[in-house]
């Protein structure tokens, strides 16, 4: 029994000849972008987030995404197994991003993607990218209620493999960013890294009564573009201002 899906044309039935386009990869922004795209680390868990273009398609049917682990620049398309395969459509409307939970700290991972569509032909192999991820670094304080704006801020990074840090500060509600600066490491020789409040001068002043939370975007590789190519970004730390 044939099970390859039939168009309609002038009342003949004829195979789809057609296989969709090449998927794109959401360029990587700026390492101090507020909104952050593209292929980074995860925020909320230990992952790497994977976004894409929508294929213009209209019988697309799905994304096969494909991973290799690998410590050495020469890779072959062999090593490549395939780890999803996405709906192109979800109730949020057209699905194209992916987090990788299923990743181990200083490994490279890399990445492509194949489109297909309702008859089952797929596109060719869209470009490769791919990220290192390291261990999280772990925000110390502030923490919790402060009665006074914070000296400083610390955090515990136990890799001590990062050369930049980009400190993200923000309003919980609503959420607004006061704060994104970044800076060289300020302490080789220690575990323990700590920086002042508004060293650069560009941060807004903190309010009482306000929640404001936090996280440092650690820093180890950036390719010739400067997109960050191993590096973590910890979770968020909270604490309010009497």
């Amino acid at each position: 029994m044939c099970m390859l899906l039939l168009l309609v044309n002038c009342g003949n039935a004829i195979e789809d000849p057609d296989a969709p386009g090449a998927p794109l990869w959401v360029a990587q922004s700026e390492p101090t972008d507020s909104r952050p795209r593209g292929i980074r680390p995860y925020n909320e868990g230990n992952g790497i987030i994977l976004e894409w273009h929508p294929n213009p398609e209209e019988d697309l049917s799905g994304y096969k995404l494909y991973r290799a682990a690998y410590t050495e620049w020469d890779l072959p398309e062999g090593n490549f197994s395939l780890i999803a395969d996405i709906n192109a459509f979800s109730l949020s409307g057209a699905d194209t991003s992916y987090i990788d939970d299923l990743v181990q700290f200083s490994t490279d991972y890399y990445y492509y993607l194949r489109a297909y569509d309702q008859a089952g032909n797929k596109s060719v192999s869209s470009d490769t990218v791919w990220f290192s991820l390291i261990p999280k670094t772990d925000p110390l304080t502030p923490t919790g209620q402060i009665s006074a704006p914070p000296l400083n801020f610390e955090w515990y990074d136990f890799t001590n493999s990062a050369s930049d840090y980009i400190l993200f500060l923000e309003t919980v509600a609503p959420r607004n960013y006061i704060w994104i600066s970044r800076f060289r490491r300020p302490n080789y020789s220690d575990f323990f890294q700590s920086i002042q409040f508004n060293f650069d001068g560009n941060a807004e002043a903190l309010i009482s009564g306000q929640s404001y939370r936090w996280c440092i975007k650690a820093i180890v590789f950036t390719d010739y573009a400067g997109n960050i190519i191993r590096g973590s970004i910890s979770n968020w730390a909270y604490f309010s201002l009497e």
